[in-house]
């Protein structure tokens, strides 16, 4: 009964893999003749130009780079014009077979060489005059002349003012956009005017609002204008990924050195734009600068680095002849717990509070109150944890200030940036500004992260 059932099952399938089969034999055909047609008229026009040039007198007056630069602006006009004839075909399959070939000819052309007349590879020195020509044509903005007018407009950051590998969040926006620029905003000249006004300065905000962002721009100003800032990104590497051990005994047998958080910290101090500021500034003994006990103390062993950190602050806390600004980002690390532990028994251990961390405990209270000295504090809310409390400061001279949202005119300027650098599609109004900010809650990153969505 079930056997004409069978019989009617075999036959339609070996139709189907018959009209398989007759669909793949004519891609394959038509990918054929492409290929074919596409080689002839390559080799025909390149052998042309190839017998204009030999005969012709006036190339072998150019400068090899040039002619290099003459045949490759040929062969792309080549393609171009042959894409443009092949253009008229309506199959979608054809058009798929079409791209394909080019990617095979694009793969043949990277693998062989043709033996051309007076072309050479560019030499190191042509290599050198092109670097040379890139770093003078980037241009940096002086953050020291950034004032209200600055507002809504993007500045340029170079790589020498801020490594990249410093601020997560500005490391992420330039690794999206492929540039280096900065969004100045109000709550950021706000900022210069506060931080001008008092002297300690404890930044909040909302998660994703821009706090770290702000903390560097004001970073970036302070250097241009001369201060000596040691720049602390990330506080939570100094209580976490770090070896420790008893210090002594006696009155501070309870105290903890952290050897390789101490080291962070000294290569903060001794960073690119402080290493003249530092070679000028005597110790309070005057036999030695600052920076020479910087890097005599990262050359320290375990039992000697914490304790060289500690008198680089009490030095910089002292300072008068230069402004000193302590900039901590994820400043509430040095009040949470830490990831050591104290061995209490065979089955028991005790995590070791930062309260008994002697260089965290320095930094909490390292007030540079001489010579007009800052000390800025930033929270963190996403990477240090809930288990690290928000800072709340007693102090009467601590100003607590709020960076706010991204708003709409910043999600407009925002969107308008990334439109320039091809990230989103073009028409941005302040009406698509309006949408992304109610869908977002004006975070960056969620943006950032709804493009990158949309574009894959």
């Amino acid at each position: 009964q079930h056997r004409p059932r069978r019989e009617n099952t075999m036959r339609s399938f070996s139709s189907h893999k018959k009209k398989r089969i007759m669909f793949v034999a004519s891609r394959t055909t038509t990918m054929r003749h492409l290929m074919a047609s596409y080689t002839r008229v390559v080799s025909s026009v390149a052998n042309a130009e190839r017998t204009a040039f030999a005969s012709s007198s006036s190339p072998s007056t150019l400068a090899p780079r040039q002619q290099e630069e003459m045949l490759r602006s040929k062969t792309n006009s080549f393609r171009r014009s042959f894409l443009m004839t092949s253009s008229s075909c309506n199959n979608k399959e054809d058009k798929e077979v079409k791209c394909d070939a080019i990617r095979v000819r694009r793969r043949r052309r990277k693998t062989t060489t043709i033996p051309t007349r007076g072309f050479a590879a560019k030499s190191s020195g042509e290599d050198q005059e092109e670097q040379e020509q890139e770093q003078e044509q980037e241009t940096t903005t002086d953050f020291a002349k950034l004032d209200g007018d600055s507002v809504g407009k993007y500045v340029l950051v170079s790589k020498s003012q801020l490594p990249l590998d410093q601020c997560k969040a500005i490391e992420r926006e330039f690794a999206f956009t492929g540039a280096n620029g900065l969004l100045y905003r109000k709550c950021d000249d706000a900022l210069r005017e506060v931080v001008a006004r008092h002297e300690q300065v404890h930044l909040r905000g909302y998660r994703g609002s821009g706090k770290s962002v702000s903390l560097a721009m004001l970073v970036l100003r302070e250097r241009a204008l001369g201060s000596l800032v040691v720049y602390l990104p990330r506080a939570s590497h100094l209580v976490t990924r770090s070896s420790y051990q008893k210090h002594g005994e006696g009155e501070q047998e309870d105290l903890w050195d952290t050897p390789d958080a101490a080291r962070v910290f000294l290569h903060a101090v001794a960073a690119e734009p402080n290493e003249t500021l530092l070679g000028k500034i005597k110790t309070s003994d005057g036999k030695q600068t600052l920076l020479e006990i910087v890097k005599s103390g990262l050359e320290k062993g375990d039992q000697h680095v914490t304790q060289n950190a500690i008198d680089v602050v009490d030095e910089l806390v002292k300072q008068k002849d230069v402004r000193v600004v302590f900039a901590f980002d994820e400043h509430n690390a040095l009040y949470g717990h830490s990831d050591m532990h104290e061995v209490k028994g065979p089955r028991s251990r005790k995590n070791i509070h930062t309260d008994r961390l002697r260089l965290a405990l320095k930094l909490r209270s390292c007030f540079p109150t001489a010579n007009g000295g800052r000390y800025i504090a930033c929270d963190s809310t996403t990477d240090v944890g809930s288990s690290n409390p928000v800072f709340k400061s007693e102090d009467e001279n601590v100003f607590d200030f709020e960076i706010p949202k991204f708003n709409v005119a910043e999600t407009y300027a925002l969107l308008k940036h990334y439109e320039e650098v091809g990230k989103c599609s073009r028409g941005i109004n302040k009406q698509i500004a309006l949408e992304f900010k109610a869908l977002t809650n004006g975070k960056v990153k969620e943006i950032q992260e709804y493009l990158m969505f949309q574009n894959a």
